[in-house]
């Protein structure tokens, strides 16, 4: 046994682990999400978006 004791100080490591498993849930929730929905997410191409830009100042 070394002088530490054998106990790790309560607190941090269990909050790291909270922490840890959260991003990780909620990584995974929004993958499955992304998954199921399979959303569009093409941005238009430029000569589009400047070009309504345009028009809609003329009016």
């Amino acid at each position: 046994m070394g002088k530490f004791g054998g106990r790790q100080p309560t607190g941090t490591p269990s909050l790291a682990w909270s922490f840890v498993v959260v991003v990780v849930s909620l990584l995974s929730g929004a993958s499955i999400v992304h998954n199921i929905f399979k959303p569009n997410l093409t941005l238009p191409p430029v000569e589009s978006l400047s070009g309504s830009k345009r028009s809609s100042e003329q009016e």
